[in-house]
């Protein structure tokens, strides 16, 4: 899904606006008079709804600090960015996993009015604080601010919003936070935890399962169910902590700042695209028509083609680790131009054939890792593994005959 620049730089001068409303995070601290008015000071984790842009679909988190006293209302926000002037600089940088996230400050009603626009909920929880546990978290919100630590590099499964509040509350509390065991915890792999998001979005979720490899396919644990903000909200929700010998709840109270809004759109079925792209082939082999088969097969590899260049770019070229050990690679493989190359030259010889051979091993040992579920396969790829099987089996037959065929002529 692409946003367009016209979006890209509306959402830039968002964020420079934001950004001019930032201000030093010691001047805040020392403004609150930490010694006399700590006990005022309200510390909650607000958690926003999923959006309909591709990066708000998984919800987020924030740390609200209230002291009204002190007239003060601030969110603490890690998941900031500041768009290149450059849109090819930004766009490589993201593409490459090298782009930057900020911790910042944002006063909360125009954080608020940024929701509302949005049509998406808010809810806070009011953590239950001594006095002492408010102003260590003070004191690491004031070692994140510095300049050298504001800035970090973002990973969408280890370190985001979310997981950064999650690590706060492990610091203050350290042995002494007993964390809700969640029921999805180990039952469920990070690839099937995030397409819970992505059911409203069918072309979304097959793009995201194309580029992520193996690495998010391990089950997921009670701590890393918090890179998701609504699991973070569950998860905080029933969670304990002991202190002096007591037990207390780590959440003192809920509310409910902005009603949440049901905005999911019809769920569409896009598997029934690849099966037709599969009858095709077979129609074509059924009939014989083999120009237009040669032209069908070499338009549909050369697609794929692609995208097993862009799959090796995400592996070895960026700094994501969750497209790592991309085994789409087994069948999305660059090598389809060698077939299509001899499909234009028509051109049978002996390397052709081995050619053949080797990629049709790689291809069912695609279909061996999508049975022993090494890596899960989006089910919109199936057919088109199936289609590859066919096209590649029809042209290791043909080879093989033409082979054949210049043998007895000779």
């Amino acid at each position: 899904m692409e946003i367009s620049l016209q979006k890209m730089q509306k959402k830039f001068l968002i964020f420079k606006t934001t950004f001019l409303l930032f201000f030093p995070f010691w001047a805040f601290s020392n403004s609150l008079n930490i010694s006399e008015n700590i006990e005022s000071t309200e510390i909650s984790v607000l958690t926003c709804d999923p959006g309909t842009e591709i990066y708000s679909l998984f919800g987020h988190s924030a740390l609200r600090i209230k002291n009204p006293e002190n007239g003060h209302d601030l969110v603490v926000n890690w998941g900031l960015f500041e768009f290149s002037e450059s849109q090819f600089q930004f766009g490589y940088d993201f593409a490459k996993g090298r782009l930057k996230y900020y911790m910042g400050i944002q006063i909360m009603s125009n954080f608020m009015a940024e929701y509302r626009r949005a049509n998406r909920g808010i809810r806070e929880q009011v953590l239950n604080l001594s006095n002492q546990e408010k102003y260590q978290i003070i004191q690491l919100l004031e070692e994140n601010y510095k300049p050298e630590n504001r800035k970090y590099k973002y990973e969408f499964f280890y370190d985001n919003c979310s997981s950064r509040l999650r690590d706060i509350i492990i610091k203050v509390f350290e042995k002494n936070i007993n964390f809700y065991q969640s029921p999805k915890s180990n039952k469920f792999t990070f690839r099937e935890t995030i397409h819970l998001y992505l059911e409203s979005f069918p072309w979304l979720k097959l793009g995201i399962d194309l580029v992520l490899g193996k690495k998010i396919d391990e089950l997921v644990s009670n701590e890393n169910l918090m890179f998701l903000p609504l699991n973070v909200e569950e998860i905080f929700d029933q969670s304990l902590v002991q202190n002096n010998g007591s037990i207390k709840n780590l959440v003192k109270s809920k509310n409910t700042l902005i009603k949440s809004f049901e905005n999911k759109d019809k769920l569409n079925n896009i598997g029934f695209y690849s099966w037709i792209l599969l009858a095709i082939t077979l129609l074509l082999i059924v009939f014989k028509l083999d120009k237009a088969l040669r032209i069908w097969s070499s338009l549909n590899l050369f697609i794929i083609g692609l995208l097993g260049i862009v799959l090796v770019f995400m592996w070895i070229g960026t700094d994501h680790n969750a497209t790592k050990m991309n085994f789409n690679l087994l069948w999305a493989s660059p090598f389809h131009f060698i077939l299509i190359y001899c499909l234009i030259k028509e051109s049978w010889n002996n390397f052709a054939y081995w050619y053949l051979i080797l990629s049709l091993i790689l291809i069912f040992t695609t279909i061996l890792f999508w049975f022993t579920l090494t890596q899960e396969f989006n089910s919109f790829v199936k057919p088109i593994i199936l289609e590859l099987v066919i096209i590649y089996y029809y042209y290791f037959k043909k080879c093989g005959f033409q082979i054949n065929l210049g043998k007895t002529n000779g």
